[in-house]
């Protein structure tokens, strides 16, 4: 910054402008982005266990039966509100109760433990808009894995990810080479493989199995965005329900980083109300 910018007085900005900045911006953490509330119902079944062929119902009525490992049902027409979702094979029977509202994912899938019988997650898909040359990257554990970080080019992209917790970011499109390992590292559990993540979409991983019979695998799925101008914008913006690491190194979580970007935003503001 040159000399003359830097002795650049600031503009008074009235204290109520800064509360309601302040106001809005937990608003939206707390309630979810404005966007979010119009997007309109999309349900998406999810089937996360190999070697499996599932029946699935809806409210007692068939969506599909015979469905195997890594395919993506949808997006189911039904109706916002709550809805039972159910799972069934000849060895187990798992349902959930799901309340539809905007984009989501129902995936069944094993616990951590490969207990008696599956899981169902429910994930809710981010679809606001990116920038024009950016994607944004959604990676969920669903596996029969102790919590895993997540590597993309041989650095940590996250870190500490347990089962039914995902992580989300905003990435340059391009072609990453990814991998799900151990946490504090050690032999990939799945990977590395190499991932597309397109301009103007949401790419959705989901890695599933177990690496003890060799049944890791991943389901990817690709939901088309609205896009913005790519002037400007971050190049990663992180969120989700795991810890992540920054491209430094260091390592934070979502809400941390929530609160990080919130005290930046203050003093920024703060600056123009002197």
């Amino acid at each position: 910054m040159s000399s003359s910018m830097s002795q650049t007085r600031p503009r008074l900005l009235p204290t109520s402008v800064l509360l309601a900045a302040i106001l809005a911006l937990l608003t939206t953490f707390l309630t979810g982005s404005p966007a979010s509330a119009k997007v309109p119902p999309a349900l998406y079944l999810l089937q996360g266990v190999p070697g499996a062929s599932v029946d699935i119902t809806i409210d007692g009525k068939a969506v599909q039966s015979g469905v195997a490992a890594k395919d993506v049902i949808g997006p189911v027409d039904v109706s916002p509100g709550d809805h039972t979702v159910v799972f069934k094979t000849a060895d187990w029977e798992v349902s959930s109760s799901v309340t539809v509202a905007g984009s989501q994912d129902v995936v069944v899938h094993w616990p951590a433990d490969a207990g008696k019988q599956p899981v169902v997650t429910v994930f809710d898909n981010d679809v606001a808009p990116v920038p024009s040359d950016k994607g944004r990257l959604m990676v969920a554990h669903t596996a029969v894995v102790p919590p895993a970080d997540i590597t993309a080019g041989g650095k940590t992209l996250f870190t500490n990810i347990a089962n039914g917790e995902f992580v989300s970011a905003e990435v340059p499109a391009t072609t990453y080479n990814v991998a799900v390992v151990p946490t504090g590292g050690g032999k990939p559990l799945l990977g590395p493989v190499d991932l597309a993540i397109k301009a103007g979409a949401l790419t959705r991983v989901f890695a599933i199995g177990a690496p003890r019979d060799g049944s890791m695998d991943a389901i990817v799925q690709v939901l088309p965005l609205e896009t913005t101008s790519a002037t400007g914008t971050p190049s990663t913006v992180d969120t989700g329900s795991a810890g992540f690491v920054r491209p430094d190194g260091s390592v934070d979580t979502a809400r941390l980083a929530f609160w990080t970007r919130m005290l930046s935003l203050f003093g920024w503001l703060r600056g123009w109300s002197v």
